[in-house]
């Protein structure tokens, strides 16, 4: 008997497993080991189709090895043509069972895979095909962000312990590691796509729910998955999203599945812009501000999700416009209709006229720009500046300013600013200057200003007594008027030209209270 399969027994079998593999030489005997020590009623027959995909290995001689000892199970197929797709095509040719299951070389079945697929689709004749768990075999323990979330690109699964079906109602992707397709299916939808060297099982299962096919997911059904740990890392993860976000293109896989995660029977007629729809680059726009938001508040756990769907979505308009080859005036005319769209949407949303979306949208953009101006130049115009009501805007290379300070009790009357928030609640030190302007401005004989000393003073020493801070007593609190003449970097604000006292509350004597 050679090792093309060639007189093997054409006899009845009721499951055909596919093992796809390529320079598994390490992996594949644990593998093969759990196909073989399958607990199966003594009715049930199956095989086990080995597909060498061109290995360049000693996969050949391990293969040949389990064809002496288990001729009756065990079959080989060659498959020169590199890519897991064609493996398993490969596979799918050569089978003899109306049933062809499919795992990978590293994986290893549970002792029941192959009666559990069998009583399954005897249970279910609507089903053209049927998929389980895959579950994880970790080389140690997965840091913390590695939850359930981010398993896809580990290539495990666990959807719980309900069995459902997977359709176009519900397109949810069950792995080839753990799944099993009727023969007469896979034929008829021409197999797997060679064209997809990644998310294959993804664009397969894709094309049969469009032909009103349905999988079933069932929880019973497990299959497990040693962990690289070279996929436990945040960069391997980064990389695997924007892979997919690449194949998911070419499937179209934003267009043709809606709000809703329904897939779609034609695609939405919509603005294009570079040949991807409007809303895809509105949820990019979306996801990355939901990412830096998510930065700035240090939740890591979600900031690593946005962050993977950003670079899935920019992977995903990267690869369509590559794949639109969009002239110039087409990107002017997309870029229109994109516009006209939106506006269109948001008019209808808000019961507005296309017209005063378009104003509203104008205000907005003037708005923001003068804003960014502001930012970007280090000045501020009103009403652009971003704090307007907290400032005021200087013509000349000057500063005028009130300073707060304290003047120590003891002998050396040293001053020192009042900063710390405790002692001038409730303002701060942005509200300040400001506040002690208006203080100072109001008709009342200077009489809120001196209370707001007072204030400062009792402050000050009521937190000192508890022993809130270190600072020395104080004799008094004072205002100053300070004037700057600053030079062209403002490297010279320590040090005022002129200085002038404008109140003074002076520190009640030892033994009274203030106020007596």
């Amino acid at each position: 008997m050679g090792l093309d399969g060639t007189g093997l027994s054409t006899s009845r079998t009721d499951v055909s497993v596919v093992v796809s593999t390529y320079n598994r030489r390490q992996t594949l005997p644990r593998a093969i080991e759990s196909l073989l020590d399958q607990r199966v009623p003594p009715s049930l027959r199956y095989e086990i189709i080995v597909v060498d995909n061109n290995c360049t290995d000693a996969t050949r001689d391990l293969i040949a090895d389990y064809l002496r000892r288990f001729p009756k199970v065990v079959r080989y197929a060659f498959e020169g043509r590199q890519g897991v797709s064609n493996g398993r095509n490969a596979g799918v040719r050569a089978a003899r069972s109306p049933i062809v299951a499919f795992t990978d070389d590293d994986n290893v079945a549970s002792r029941t895979w192959v009666a559990t697929i069998a009583q399954l689709f005897r249970a279910h004749p609507d089903a053209a095909g049927v998929g389980g768990k895959v579950l994880p075999e970790w080389p140690r323990t997965p840091p913390g962000w590695l939850d359930q979330k981010h398993w896809s690109p580990l290539a495990i699964l666990d959807y719980g312990e309900r069995p459902f079906f997977t359709s176009a109602r519900r397109p949810i992707c069950l792995l080839t590691a753990n799944l099993a397709i009727r023969r007469d299916v896979i034929i008829r939808l021409g197999g797997f796509s060679a064209a997809f060297p990644r998310c294959q099982d993804h664009e397969l299962q894709l094309r049969l729910w469009r032909s009103g096919g349905k999988v079933l997911y069932a929880p019973e059904l497990v299959t497990f998955a040693p962990v690289d740990p070279q996929r436990m890392t945040r960069r391997y993860h980064r990389h695997w999203h924007a892979q997919h976000g690449l194949n998911a293109a070419r499937m179209r896989l934003e267009e043709v599945t809606d709000e809703h995660g329904q897939l779609r029977a034609t695609p939405p007629a919509t603005a294009r812009l570079l040949g991807a729809p409007g809303y895809v680059y509105v949820d990019a726009a979306k996801t990355a501000w939901r990412w830096l938001g998510a930065t700035a508040r240090r939740r890591t756990a979600r900031a690593t999700h946005h962050e993977h769907r950003m670079r899935y979505l920019a992977a995903y308009l990267k690869r369509t416009a590559a794949l639109s080859r969009g002239s110039r005036p087409a990107f002017v005319q997309d870029l229109a209709g994109f516009a006209r769209d939106h506006i269109m949407r948001r008019a209808r949303a808000v019961h507005m006229t296309a017209g005063r979306i378009v104003a509203v949208h104008a205000l907005v953009a003037i708005l923001l720009g003068a804003s960014a101006f502001d930012i970007a130049t280090g000045q501020e115009h009103w009403p652009f500046s971003p704090y307007p009501m907290f400032s005021s805007v200087e013509r000349a290379w000057t500063l005028d300013s009130l300073l707060l300070m304290g003047v120590a009790a003891d002998a050396s009357g040293r001053e020192f600013p009042l900063r710390d928030a405790a002692f001038i609640a409730p303002f701060d030190q942005c509200r300040l200057n400001t506040a002690l302007q208006r203080a100072r401005s109001s008709d009342d004989q200077g009489r809120r200003l001196h209370a707001m000393l007072e204030d400062s003073l009792a402050r000050y020493e009521t937190q000192r007594e508890r022993g809130a801070h270190d600072g020395p007593p104080l004799r008094a609190v004072r205002v100053y008027a300070a004037h700057w003449t600053l030079d062209e970097q403002a490297q010279n604000v320590d040090t005022p030209d002129r200085v002038r006292l404008i109140d003074e509350a002076i520190a009640a004597p030892a033994g009274t209270k203030a106020g007596n």
